[in-house]
């Protein structure tokens, strides 16, 4: 849980500190934001499948990391020297999603 706690404050810091230089919407961007996410779901899952079902835990990792994300991603709205992305926020979902399903995958295999 700690680890947890560490990590989600990780992706706080990164998500709203000031970024230097001009906004790109590079794919490296993208990549970045689907990485963080799935590990952030498979971060989750760990913790959640020692009280739930494997597919209970799945549904809430997945869900958590793609609220997170997308709240992140509002935030970013307000702060002047960040900026909204519908595209960021779309890949922090797919890869909250994929990340926890490759996992869950390869656990059964």
């Amino acid at each position: 849980m700690v680890f947890l706690i560490f990590w989600f404050g990780f992706i706080l810091i990164i998500s709203v500190m000031p970024v230097s230089g001009p906004k790109t919407d590079l794919p490296a961007d993208k990549i970045v934001h689907f990485v963080s996410y799935g590990m952030t779901s498979i971060f989750l899952f760990r913790h959640f499948v020692k009280k739930a079902t494997p597919i209970r835990a799945f549904y809430t990792s997945v869900a958590l990391a793609s609220i997170y994300g997308t709240a992140l991603e509002l935030v970013q709205y307000f702060l002047p020297y960040r900026s909204f992305s519908l595209g960021d926020m779309a890949a922090n979902i797919l890869g909250a999603f994929s990340g926890c399903l490759l996992h869950l995958k390869w656990k059964r295999r």
